[in-house]
Parts: C-alpha cells; structure tokens; sequence
C-alpha cells in the first residue's frame, strides 16, 4: 500500500476538489442552474456551466478556482472587479476536507472511505442550502442514496455482506422513512404545527439505506439532541422559531457513519 503521508495527501487533495464542488451546488441549485457547462457566461442563466464571478460576471480561470487557496491569495476578492467572496466558500471547502480526513482516519485508504467521501459534497451541499432556504432538495438527497445504494452492492458482491444484507438495509431505509413520518405527524399534532418536511422523511430513508438497523438508535439519539442544541442557536441568533432540521440529521449521519466504523474496526 501507499505510506500513510502519500495516504493522507491524496485523500485531502481529493476533498479539496469535492469542496470546491459542494460550494457550486450551493449555489446552483437552488437557482436552478445547470451543473453542465453551457453556452452563457451569466451567473443567473440555468444554462451556465463555468464558474463566474457573481459581482462582475467574469468567468473565473483555473488560477482563481483552486480551493481555498485561491482565496486565500486573492485575498478574499475578485482579481478584476474587487469584490468580495463570502467566506462561507472557504470554510465550507476546509469542512469538506476535514469530513474527507474523518472518513479516512476511521476507515483508512478502503472503499469504505470513498464512497462516504463521495457523499461528503452533497451532505454538505444539503446542510449550507438548508440553512439558506429550509429545504433539502429531492435530487441532492437522492444522489446521497444512490451512493448509498452502490454502497451495499459493492459490500453484497465484494464484501462479507449477500442478498440478506442488501434486503436488511432496504428494510431499515423504509422504516427509517416511516418512523420519521410518524415521529413528524406525532409532533405536528402536539406543537399545532409542522415539525419535520417531507425531505426530512426522504433524509431518513436514506439514513436507513447507510446505516442499517443497528445505527437506528445512536442516529435517533443524536439527531434529536443535535436539533434540539440547533433550535436554541437558531432561535437565539436568528429569532425565529421556524429551524431547519436538516443540519442535524446531515450531521448526525456523518457521526453515526464514522462510530459504526470505529465500533466493528
């Protein structure tokens, strides 16, 4: 195998990518921009493809593009209108590739790491577009079960799993799903109002699809007190009662994912 520095070198290279690749779904789709490159140079068209500064419109090069660093050398501006670039794109790449080395420091230089590694972009770009918009929209999170479906085949074919397992884990997906929807119409009867939207509902059933029935209770466990801690932040700083929960289950996921490696390693 590759010695643990070149280990290391290669997965936070890759994670900077994979930031870089969250921020522009953060800011794609909810404006219903295409991910494919297009004709237009408009940072609003839906057919715009290259990354352009949003100020000015200009179509960024390769030298303006590298994660984090990039930023850190035009410092924080545009290197033709001079505007700022919000530090949201920086911090969210770095917490990509913390997430990457996470994975990493669990489960080591395997499959295992890079398919959450693959997931990471998308639960990030789920949480950041929750936070703006409350909602986590049906594509992103049917990227992450998809991931998580290829997942469970590589560990059916490849692995120590078979089609007990692959049935398993389609179970916990449907009870994960069900059980959040009880659990949101329970709540939604006693508060008088809506608790969980139904992309929390999808959320879970994915959750399921990642994490099986053994991860139920730590997932339940930690979501609830994360939404809970979340809600009074929310509610302190933002002075709103209505939250996203999204953030807690994104968060709890990715927990829940690293203690189950760390629990059978």
């Amino acid at each position: 195998m590759y010695p643990v520095f070149l280990e290391v070198l290669i997965v936070a290279a890759l994670g900077l990518a994979l930031g870089s690749f969250s921020t522009a779904l953060i800011y794609r789709i909810p404006r219903n921009i295409s991910w494919a490159f297009g004709p237009s140079k408009k940072a609003t068209d839906p057919k715009a493809g290259r990354s352009v500064c949003i100020s000015c419109g200009r179509v960024l090069s390769v030298a303006d593009l590298v994660p984090v660093f990039s930023w850190v050398f035009l410092r924080g501006k545009c290197r033709q209108c001079g505007a700022k670039i919000p530090t949201r794109y920086p911090l969210t790449e770095l917490g990509v590739v913390l997430a990457c080395l996470g994975a990493y420091a669990v489960f080591g230089f395997q499959a295992q790491t890079f398919f959450i590694m693959a997931t990471v972009p998308f639960l990030a770009a789920l949480l950041v577009i929750d936070l703006d918009h409350m909602i986590l929209p049906d594509q992103l999170v049917m990227i992450v079960g998809v991931i998580g479906a290829a997942k469970l085949l590589y560990e059916v074919f490849f692995g120590a799993g078979g089609p007990e397992l692959a049935a398993a884990y389609a179970g916990a997906a449907v009870f994960y799903a069900v059980l959040s929807w009880l659990l949101g119409y329970g709540m939604g009867k006693l508060l008088k109002k809506d608790s969980l939207g139904f992309g929390d509902v999808k959320f879970f059933a994915v959750a399921g699809l990642w994490l099986g029935f053994s991860g139920l209770p730590a997932f339940l466990i930690l979501s609830g007190v994360a939404g809970v801690v979340f809600a009074v932040i929310w509610q302190r700083i933002k002075k709103e009662a209505v939250f996203p929960f999204g953030p807690a289950l994104i968060t709890s996921l990715y927990a829940v994912l690293l203690l189950q490696g760390s629990l059978f390693l």
